[in-house]
């Protein structure tokens, strides 16, 4: 098995097969792997791609924002492909991020990562929820100005601006964003059937506009299947979600390396 640098030419092609097996956003992948082909690697079985790993580097904080692999990828691969990320990571003192599965914890803590917070994948299965949602509502989270906004919660909930990644990486033509003046939420199309939150970022104790946005978001997007990662220990925010029958069953974990960061998760709605 070959580990190391993704094949540059053939990338898009290895990528399409190998989602054929896995459920991966395409885009996010392509999207990082454009933005610094150095922090992007990949585990090879002759020619077929079977994992891959990515990260993307912000002024304070790097967040390994895929780590994919096929089910017969051994714990040695997994560990050679995350060593071979962080020994290219130049920004020793930055905090990097990963959220982990339940399973992948014990591998990550091996590399000296350590716990931040308990998160919840919260899904969505596409059923209807009865609940009013008039033109007046439509209209009072559809603020024109989301990028100011997103600036500055940005800054509050995460102690940086997080906006190039969100506008560079994340947004695509399935992009929605709702937004009031206190608050504002991306999602985004991974297939035809499937929509990623993220992110969706809200001030203190503003759940009534966090109410609307989710509303707005089920009633837009057609029933589909929405899915995002929640803070476990957020009792309002796990509450509304629940209350909209989201399943929250999925265990995650946001893992951090280097210096701790200070992220305010009660405003985090969805990370």
């Amino acid at each position: 098995m070959f580990i190391g640098w993704i094949r540059n030419k053939s990338f898009s092609t290895d990528l399409e097969l190998f989602s054929s097996s896995i459920i991966i956003d395409k885009s996010l992948v392509m999207k990082t792997f454009h933005a610094n082909q150095s922090l992007c690697f990949g585990a090879y079985d002759e020619n077929r791609l079977v994992a891959f790993i990515s990260a993307y580097e912000s002024d304070n904080s790097i967040i390994i924002n895929n780590f994919y692999y096929m089910p017969e990828i051994s714990s040695d691969a997994k560990k050679r492909l995350i060593k071979l990320l962080l020994d290219n990571i130049k920004e020793d003192k930055k905090t990097i991020l990963f959220m982990s599965r339940k399973n992948e914890k014990d591998l990550l803590l091996s590399f000296d990562f350590q716990e931040y917070a308990k998160f919840k994948k919260a899904i969505y299965g596409g059923e209807a929820v009865a609940f009013n949602f008039t033109n007046a509502t439509a209209k009072s989270i559809n603020n024109e100005n989301y990028l100011s906004i997103m600036t500055s919660l940005d800054k509050r909930a995460f102690g940086e601006s997080r906006v190039t990644y969100t506008k560079d990486v994340l947004f695509k033509q399935s992009s929605l964003v709702l937004s009031t003046s206190v608050g504002y939420q991306h999602s985004y199309a991974i297939d035809k059937s499937l929509v990623k939150i993220s992110p969706w970022i809200m001030e203190d104790a503003a759940f009534s506009d966090a109410e609307k946005i989710l509303r707005g978001v089920i009633y837009h997007r057609g029933l589909k299947k929405l899915f995002a990662f929640i803070p476990s220990n957020v009792k309002e925010i796990t509450d509304l979600y629940a209350s909209y029958k989201f399943d929250l069953s999925d265990e995650y974990v946001l893992l951090y390396k280097n210096t701790k960061p200070d992220i305010n998760l009660e405003m985090i709605y969805a990370f």
